[in-house]
């Protein structure tokens, strides 16, 4: 028997086994605390992260509320936060305070399943003791730099009333990029010319602040927060061998977010108001010095978001609930921006934009358990939006558009379900691509756009999970969108390209994620967990014509990550690894480049637990380093017409890095 044929049907005796815990009923799937009590959590977060079949999505920033959401509500709620994300907040939800997770499947009634087809609520008790947190962390790399942070909270009750505040200090990781290695520079029917490259700008560094209460307001929760946040991230390379060259950015950013959420039971309906404010200021500098050669771009922006929403849900019998809402939002960008080549200023179109927009949107939606194995959400959202433009550009636009959804699940046994799902999703334009912008060391300077339309993709998904033999988990899911105005890369003249639509394309995806524990093979609680993915799409090329994917798609991601907890040592170790390379093209008017990632790509990781009250982490990633790899093929004008100008392809060992953690609870 081959190989292959053996581990098919393994993996076939996997997923017909019956699940010995957490069985879902009736599309939901409970997991108490104990269920994650040998991997010793810390957060909420590091629960999510055990929950079987469940990837977290962390959702968009895209202006509004609707269609913005992650899939984790709270106490049945979605967090009232933007800049303030997903798994920031998770982070700060001590695992003590959870009392079980539910994972809803295809729709329930009564749950906000903000768009999502599967949805982790996490329950917390309702009496905790105070808690002060210290974490401290710090991060070293490979080059002996160190990158210190921490954050202390506290979680305290008076009452019926719940507060909480945090200070932060930010190190984010933004990207695996920096590192060393060399570049090669090809000239058709001329010699390679090779020079040492290193690049640089591994953290993103600032300071955070937070604060939140929830109290009893007119016999219904009324919550508040407040997120303040600054970051600076610089980043660049340096080329050195002939003449040497380097390319540095800076972007800088301040960001205000005031939320207030407030959810009562009236009867039957259950109304639901949420106001949230967003404030930010951004900063950017991009600049390149070469011998006898300078570039300097500088832009900036204010941004701002008002939205009100209000959504009420009634309980037509228990099996069933309509849900009906509106929600009004303001956005505005004031963005400017100015470009210097050899001291000389060159003009930019659309270097000054003031962008407002008025939206609102109206919806409905029912959740109807039709039978024990049988499930159906639909409904409907109405979006008008009106977007003027000042500055460079005036320009006054109105949008209408119908956002139907409909998905249906079916049961036919405790651990599976199949889901169909069909929708019309409309994307939101990003006010900043209506600016001129630059990157130097790759597509150079791309002029602003006020003419984008949103895009418009219709989804069909299809998915099949399986449970099986407690903490097991697989979902199977195929993908295919039909897309109208997508936004990509086209010319607007003066040899410069921006974002703008393209009347057509279509795209296709096979993902699979899940959790296989290794029990059967003698590994005790040992867990594997694959995250896979393969993407195909189809465009006309707007300067070519010819047919292509569509830009900055990635065209498969292969990830593996194994666990184990041992509880003799009050411990968790795990490794995780790329075992293919992956990568993705851009297609700009004068250029064609490619990002790729070379394996191998790997981490690893042990948590140490010594009491409940103090936790210890250490990590290590890209040890041994990943090969990153960035081609460019430049065209002396557009690629249509236009020869072959050169061919840079630069190559990085990105550096190891060290991280460790310890969190204190008192």
């Amino acid at each position: 028997m081959r190989r292959g044929t053996v581990f098919g049907a393994v993996l076939l005796t996997l997923c017909l086994a019956r699940p010995v815990t957490a069985a879902p009923e009736g599309g939901v799937s409970t997991y108490a605390a104990d269920f994650f009590a040998d991997s010793h959590p810390g957060t909420a977060a590091d629960m999510v992260a055990r929950l079987p079949g469940f990837s977290l999505d962390t959702g968009s920033s895209a202006r509004g509320f609707a269609g913005t959401a992650g899939n984790v509500l709270i106490d049945g709620a979605r967090p009232t936060a933007k800049t303030d994300d997903l798994g920031s907040i998770l982070q700060r939800i001590p695992a003590a305070s959870v009392d079980h997770i539910d994972i809803i499947r295809g729709g329930m009634p009564g749950i906000d399943m903000q768009g999502q087809n599967v949805i982790a609520n996490i329950v917390r008790r309702q009496q905790v003791a105070a808690q002060t947190i210290l974490t401290l962390q710090n991060t070293l790399i490979e080059d002996g730099e160190w990158v210190p942070g921490g954050q202390l909270e506290y979680h305290g009750t008076s009452g019926a009333v719940s507060y909480e505040g945090s200070l932060t200090r930010i190190t984010n990781q933004y990207d695996d990029g920096p590192g060393y290695g060399y570049r090669v520079l090809t000239v058709p029917g001329g010699t390679p010319q090779y020079d040492t490259a290193r690049s640089y700008g591994i953290m993103q560094l600032g300071w955070g602040a937070h604060g939140g209460i929830t109290t009893p307001l007119l016999g219904g929760s009324w919550d508040n927060n407040l997120s303040l946040q600054t970051t600076d991230y610089p980043s660049g390379i340096a080329y050195s061998g002939h003449g040497g060259s380097r390319f540095d950015t800076i972007a800088r950013k301040q960001n205000g977010e005031f939320g207030s959420h407030w959810q009562v039971l009236l009867g039957k309906i259950n109304l639901e108001t949420l106001v949230l404010q967003r404030l930010g200021h951004e900063a950017d500098s991009n600049t390149s010095a070469a011998p006898g050669d300078s570039e300097i771009f500088l832009g900036g922006s204010d941004t701002g978001e008002s939205i009100g929403r209000v959504t009420a849900r009634y309980g037509v019998t228990p099996r069933m609930t309509i849900e009906a809402g509106g929600e009004m939002a303001y956005n505005f960008l004031d963005g400017h921006s100015s470009f210097v080549s050899n001291a000389v200023a060159v003009a930019l179109p659309n270097a000054n934009v003031f962008v407002d927009e008025v939206r609102g949107e109206a919806f409905t939606n029912l959740s109807w358990k039709i039978s024990p194995q049988w499930s159906l959400e639909s409904g409907v959202r109405l979006e008008y939006s009106n977007i003027a433009e000042s500055g460079d550009t005036n320009l006054s636009r109105r949008f209408f558009y119908p956002k139907p959804r409909a998905l249906i699940s079916w049961a036919p046994d405790a651990p599976s379900q199949l889901r169909l799902r069909v929708e019309e999703v409309v994307g939101q334009l990003d006010f900043t691509n209506f600016v001129a912008s630059s990157n130097l060391a790759a597509f150079g300077v791309a002029a602003g756009n006020a003419n984008l339309r949103p895009e418009q993709r219709l989804q069909f998904e299809a998915a099949a999970e399986q449970h099986f033999l407690g903490k097991g988990d697989l979902v199977l899911s195929l993908l295919h969108e039909e897309i109208t105005d997508l936004q990509d890369y086209i010319p607007v003249g003066g040899g410069l390209d921006a974002p703008g639509n393209v009347a057509h394309a279509s795209s296709n995806k096979i993902s699979l994620i899940g959790t296989i524990p290794l029990d059967w093979l003698g590994i005790h609680n040992g867990l594997l967990k694959p995250d896979v993915y393969w993407q195909f799409s189809s465009m006309a090329d707007p300067v070519t014509g010819m047919n292509r994917r569509i830009s900055g798609q990635n065209d498969r991601r292969f990830s593996f990550e194994f666990s184990q907890d041992l509880n003799d040592w009050k411990s968790t170790w795990g490794f995780g690894f790329l075992p293919a390379s992956f990568g993705s093209h851009n297609w700009r008017i004068a250029q064609v480049s490619h990002v790729g990632i070379h394996t191998p790509y790997s981490w690893a990781y042990w948590i140490y637990n010594p009491a409940p009250d103090w936790n210890l982490k250490a990590q290590i990633d890209n040890a041994p380093p990943y090969r990153l790899e960035l081609e460019q093929d430049n065209y002396a004008g557009s690629r249509g017409s236009a020869p072959l100008t050169s061919v840079q392809d630069v190559f990085t060992r990105t550096r190891p890095r060290l991280y460790l953690q310890l969190r204190k609870t008192f």
